[in-house]
Parts: structure tokens; C-alpha cells; sequence
């Protein structure tokens, strides 16, 4: 890593000198167009030669104020890469070393870097992995260009020692993309473009011809080439330029590996690095779960994720999740990892936002994937602690909140509806109209908030949104300031409806549900059947003439999720007529078979 001032200091982009000696020659590749705020993301292999790094990042230049957002994979490390922020505040660089369960320099992987307002997070392989916030975030607010290089510091320290026998040295880039940062929409992301690297594309790129100090490389066009469908960065020595290696390998050499394991009342659900091999994926035999029973596995439709039906899962209870044999689908095998697993939240789910935790409300956090709820933006503040709150019993739980919050996210252990209830008072301001702002729950329509207009300062509010169905397991609160910050002191979620199937954690079984994968198919097919009961359920499948080609009488189905499979393989190519019943209810969905 950067390890003195002075490092950070000199990274700053200078013109090439006329004539300046520079010991060898790099590369660097970045767009003509800067851009403020997205998610940036390549498919790339680098170069395992100590002394040297290949790189994804973003830039704003010229560096005055100095804005950078790093992905830099040095040659001397063969399981970790390295996150990095510099903003305007002198020596103000954020260093992150992350491990990777891979050698980035062995095989392609996905790289990608968020930038929004509130925080900056890096994904690999399409599940974040890090992310900073804090008061540095705020500074980043500079049109910065995407850029690519491949370069040689001077730096030991952070770089290793380099030996120029080893060159030339080549990093490989698939392609890239940018997606504009939409807060509100999809998953606050919307695609622009992307660059498959089939040859030089001048209206959006350009390559670097100039140096620094500290860098021991003049970055020239030449290292630059176009190659298959891959653009290839050279660092190569002063007499000579462009790429002079074989062709270019891109095969799957890593095995998977695992990102997390959620349980719900009697299934965990476990998300890998890629996509697996069915077979081996939905082997029960291959997870263990010390203190557990896995009963069954089955790969769901995006192909990384697997249920495992289990029995034996204690809440109170820290608990792993063991997997080993599992293929992806290029059949790398891995070997046995474990991880832990993360435990549902227990309705009623009662947060203490921007607080400790007081009277039944758990303690806030700041969201990651990792975690089960969290705030996006925003800081804490804190009213007097002696302050009276009306309205309310719960006083500690309103002295404290989140300002300036722009989501906030919790997953829960239903698909069923919930009630989301917002805690929300103003003890800063004493007038209407002086913060005022819009909330909308998972994309529902927007309630207009004035918390003194609604209760006056220093009094409790509580907004209700009923009826709010998770998407993917999650509830997701949007804010959109109109005057002033928005503010969040407390969240409580809890389902609707008699509680009819809740397990021992307090999660309420799903309601009915049938859907059938992989669709289109070209073989067999799998029917995913979500019960709030037990129940006699039945399947049939009719063509578009209406003539019934299949009937499947499965028997009693225990409530819960499951999966039954059917072999479709005999069948035409065409559009056919699924449909499922459980005792007097009926689902009907369309699959395409295609040969």
C-alpha cells in the first residue's frame, strides 16, 4: 500500500517531459468523458510479476481537487487486491487490502466499483465485498474519468521489489461498463454502456502518453493492443513496445466458492461466487451443518443460489455451514470451505436508528451486504438526553437519529406482507417547512413529511405503510429531501395476518407461490412450490390446443418451499400451459420449451 504522503502526493498526473528517461514503457487507457456518480465495472485478468500493478479506477483531472476511486492489483500478491479513495484533504487516502478466495492474476474475474453520495463500495464476481463511509465521501464530487493502466512504481515498500528480466508483462480486459447512479430506480443503477474492447474506439477513449514521478513508466499508444476481442495493457522495457505474448487463455480455472448463508425457519439459503454445476450443486451430502440436519439441496433459478431444506437450526444458536465437492459449471470442484450463517431477525423487528438499542429496539448499523439491515447515508445526532419526547414512551429511542439518510434497508424473514412503521421527531427546528421530505417504501407511493406541521418539535411521529410486500426478502425505505435533511429515529416491521405458520424465530411460512425454471428450458424442468400449509397438491401441463400432455399428483406438500422436477425432454419445442393446485387454490404459469 501507499505507505508515506509523500506516495499519495506524487501520483498526481504530470505531462511527459521531452526526452525524460524513463527505464520502461506502460500503458493506460481512459475515457474522453468524465462522469459523477455510477457503478464501474470490468472483467480482467492481471499480471503476477512483483514490482508492478495493473489497475481500474476513477480519476478527476486535472487532480486539483484530487478525487480517485481505486481498484489496484499489485504482481507481488497472489490472493488479494487493493481499494483505495483519495480526496482533497491533504494525505487524506483510504487504503483497503482485501483478501480474494482467488488468484487475480490466474484467471478473469469481475471487478466493479459504486460511487454515490453516501458511500463507495467495491464488488467481485457481483457481490460486494467492501464499502467506506464516513465525512471523506462527501468530497468525492468531481467528474472523474474511468480509466486502465499498467505501470511500474518506484515504491518497494508497497509494490515489491521488480525485476526487469520478467518483462514484458501484460494485463488483460475483456470489456467494461457504466451504469449512472439512479437512486430509486431498479437497484438504484441504470446501464449507459458497454465497451468489449474489439478495437480502439476513439469517441469514448483515449491513450495515455504521459509519466509522473514515482512512476518508472512512460505510458506510449503502442502498449495499447486490441487483440480477439480483449484489449491487452504491455509494460514493457524502452526498446520495445506492444504485445509479443501467445493467444490469450480464458478458462474457468477456479473452483466456486462461498459468499454467505441466510437461514430462514427450515431452510438456508447459500450463494456462491458463480454459477454451478446442478448435479453436484443439489447433492444434500455435500453441506454439513454441525448441530443440523440437511435434508435436501435444490439450485435455484439464477444458478449460484441453493436451498438446503434443514432441520435442527437453533437461533439462539451460532451455527456454520460447511460445502465441499460442489462444481461449478466448468467442473472445478472446491474444496471443503465453511462460513457462518446468519441468522433471520425475529419479528417484530424494532431498530433503534442512529442508536444503541433501548426497550426492545435492536442497535443501528451501517448497511453492507453482509448485514441484516443497515442506513445508507446519512450521520447520527443526538438530542439532549434529558429532552422530553411527547407522545411517546420510547423517549430514548427518538433522542437519537440518522440525518440526512437516503435509505435504509432491512431484510425479512417473509415473502408475506408486513407493516413498516417509521419513528421520526424534530428536535432541531421549531417552525413548519423547515425540513420537509418524501418517504416511499419499496417503491410505493410517496407520503410528504413536515414533522413539525404533523406534531409540532419535539413530539413522536410514526409513519405507517401497510400492506408492503418484500422484494427479495428485502424492505427497502427511500428518502428524498425536499427542504433540509430527512431523519429517521426508529423502524418497526412486523407481518400481517394471523401469524398462521410462524416458526420459532417468529417468521411466518410464505404464502402460496409456484413458479417453474429454468424458463425457457431445453430439458428438464424444475416447479418451485411455496406453501403457507401443508396441503394436496397437484401438476398439470397443457399445450396451447389445451390438450393436457402431463399430470403429476404429488401428494400431500409439507408447507414451506420445495422443489419437484420434471423431465420435459420428450417434448416439442413450443409454449406450454403449467398449472399447480393446492387444495382449492390454482397458479398458472407459461414455459417455453426450446430445443
Amino acid at each position: 500500500m501507499r505507505s508515506t504522503a509523500l506516495c499519495a502526493l506524487v501520483l498526481m498526473l504530470l505531462p511527459a517531459v521531452p526526452g525524460e528517461a524513463k527505464p520502461y514503457r506502460g500503458a493506460e487507457y481512459r475515457t474522453i468523458a468524465a462522469m459523477t456518480y455510477g457503478r464501474f465495472e470490468v472483467r480482467m485478468r492481471s499480471a503476477q510479476v512483483s514490482g508492478m500493478l495493473a489497475s481500474f479506477f476513477t480519476y478527476h483531472d486535472p487532480a486539483s481537487p484530487w478525487n480517485e476511486i481505486d481498484i489496484e492489483t499489485l504482481g507481488r500478491y497472489s490472493n488479494e487486491t487493493q481499494f483505495t479513495t483519495i480526496v482533497p484533504t491533504q494525505n487524506d487516502t483510504h487504503v483497503q487490502r482485501q483478501a480474494l478466495s482467488f488468484n487475480p492474476h490466474a484467471a478473469f474475474h469481475v471487478y466493479a466499483i459504486e460511487w454515490t453520495p453516501d458511500y463507495v463500495a467495491w464488488r467481485v464476481d457481483g457481490v460486494e465485498v467492501y464499502r467506506q463511509t464516513g465525512t471523506h465521501i462527501a468530497q468525492l464530487v468531481e467528474p472523474q474519468m474511468l480509466m486502465m493502466n499498467i505501470w511500474q512504481p518506484a515504491y518497494v515498500d508497497w509494490v515489491g521489489t521488480f525485476n526487469p528480466a520478467n518483462l514484458p508483462v501484460y494485463a488483460y480486459y475483456d470489456w467494461a461498463k457504466y451504469y449512472s447512479y439512479t437512486p430509486g430506480v431498479g437497484d438504484n443503477f441504470t446501464f449507459q454502456w458497454t465497451e468489449d474492447f474489439t478495437a480502439l474506439n476513439t469517441s469514448r477513449w483515449r491513450r495515455g502518453t504521459h509519466t509522473w514521478d514515482g512512476n518508472n513508466s512512460q505510458f506510449v499508444v503502442e502498449n495499447v493492443v486490441f487483440r480477439d476481442g480483449y484489449m491487452i495493457l504491455c509494460l514493457t522495457d524502452s526498446l520495445h513496445s506492444g504485445y509479443d505474448g501467445g493467444a490469450i487463455v480464458d478458462t474457468d480455472i477456479d473452483p466456486p466458492y462461498l459468499i454467505s448463508a441466510r437461514a430462514w425457519s427450515t431452510s438456508v439459503r447459500v450463494l456462491f461466487s458463480e454459477l454451478l454445476e446442478k448435479t453436484s450443486a443439489e447433492l444434500a451430502g455435500n453441506y454439513v451443518i454441525p448441530g443440523a440436519a440437511v435434508g435436501g439441496a435444490s439450485l435455484l433459478a439464477d444458478g449460484r443460489t441453493v436451498l438446503l431444506s434443514v432441520s435442527g437450526l437453533n437461533p439462539a444458536l451460532s451455527q456454520t455451514l460447511a460445502a465441499f465437492n460442489v462444481k461449478d459449471t466448468a467442473g472445478n470442484a472446491m474444496g471443503a470451505k465453511s462460513i457462518p450463517i446468519i441468522k433471520p431477525l425475529a419479528f417484530p423487528i424494532k431498530i433503534d436508528v442512529g442508536g444503541s438499542g433501548a426497550n426492545g429496539f435492536v442497535a443501528d448499523s451501517v448497511w453492507t451486504f453482509a448485514r441484516q439491515y443497515g442506513a445508507v447515508g446519512g450521520t447520527v445526532i443526538a438530542a439532549s438526553p434529558g429532552l422530553d419526547i411527547g407522545g411517546t414512551s420510547d423517549d430514548s429511542v427518538f433522542r437519537s437519529a440518522v440525518e440526512g439518510i437516503s435509505f435504509y434497508n432491512a431484510r425479512v424473514p417473509t415473502e408475506g406482507a408486513v407493516l413498516v412503521q417509521l419513528l421520526m421527531t424534530e428536535t432541531k427546528y421549531q417552525d413548519a417547512g423547515r425540513r420537509v421530505f418524501d418517504v416511499s417504501v419499496n417503491g410505493g407511493p410517496a407520503q410528504r413529511v413536515d414533522l413539525v406541521q404533523q406534531a409540532g418539535a419535539n413530539n413522536a411521529v410514526t409513519l405507517s405503510f401497510a400492506d408492503v410486500v418484500p422484494q427479495d426478502g428485502f424492505v427497502t425505505v427511500r428518502f428524498i429531501a425536499v427542504t433540509d435533511k430527512p431523519v429517521l429515529s426508529g423502524i418497526i416491521i412486523q407481518p400481517i395476518g394471523d401469524g398462521v405458520g410462524e416458526g420459532r424465530t417468529g417468521e411466518r411460512q410464505p404464502p402460496l407461490g409456484f413458479s417453474v425454471y429454468p424458463n425457457p428450458l431445453n430439458g428438464r424442468a424444475n416447479f418451485s412450490i411455496s406453501l403457507p400449509r401443508g396441503d394436496e397438491v397437484a401438476i398439470e401441463v397443457y399445450d396451447l390446443l389445451g390438450r393436457r400432455i402431463t399430470a403429476l399428483a404429488l401428494g400431500r406438500v409439507e408447507s414451506g418451499e420445495n422443489v419437484f422436477h420434471w423431465d420435459a425432454r420428450n417434448l416439442s419445442s413450443g409454449m406450454y400451459i403449467c398449472s399447480m393446485t393446492a387444495g382449492e387454490q390454482t397458479l398458472t404459469r407459461r414455459l417455453l420449451l426450446v430445443r
